[in-house]
């Protein structure tokens, strides 16, 4: 909440500086706007790249579910009355081990699911930054503002460069 004020000022700022400068230059204005959240839904280079993401993810986990079952099997054994206190103990050690051994496993991944994340951000960040600065090279735009982040309440449809984006980025597969 205490962000939101800086981002809208700075918005502000950003605005007020380009409608300045364009009108000391007398260069009309041209802003566009568009909506990330509609583009990562709807790009298919963003799919792909989800897709890949979630077959990785799916195929580290399989270890997972073999030691799960594993971890069941040791705990009914346990659990049965008619195993010697010896038996028991010694199973109740290798109960033990497998739960700290596959928490560590588990921890290593969601480092590991963490960073994939962290690329998987980067990389379509990085795509539509340079579909974007290609957008408004080409059709001439003074400023192009993500609608969410950019404080914008209203804006005219016709300012709307989303389905230019989309279009641009799936071309690029």
């Amino acid at each position: 909440m205490k962000r939101f004020p800086l981002i809208a000022i700075c918005v502000f700022v950003q605005v007020f500086t380009v409608f300045t400068v364009s009108a000391q230059s007398a260069e009309p204005i041209k802003i566009g706007v568009f909506e990330i959240q509609r583009v990562i839904a709807e790009a298919k280079p963003v799919k792909q790249y989800q897709k890949r993401y979630d077959d990785t993810l799916s195929k580290k986990k399989v270890p997972f579910v073999q030691k799960e079952e594993e971890l069941k099997k040791l705990k009914e054994k346990i659990d049965k009355a008619d195993l010697k206190l010896e038996e028991k103990l010694k199973t109740e050690e290798q109960f033990t081990q497998k739960l700290k051994e596959l928490k560590r496993q588990k921890e290593d991944l969601d480092q590991e699911v963490l960073k994939m994340e962290k690329w998987l951000k980067a990389q379509v960040f990085k795509d539509l930054n340079e579909i974007i600065n290609d957008i408004g090279k080409k059709y001439d735009y003074t400023i192009i503002m993500e609608k969410n982040t950019g404080g914008i309440a209203y804006h005219k449809s016709s300012i709307d460069v989303t389905d230019k984006i989309i279009e641009l980025y799936n071309q690029r597969q």
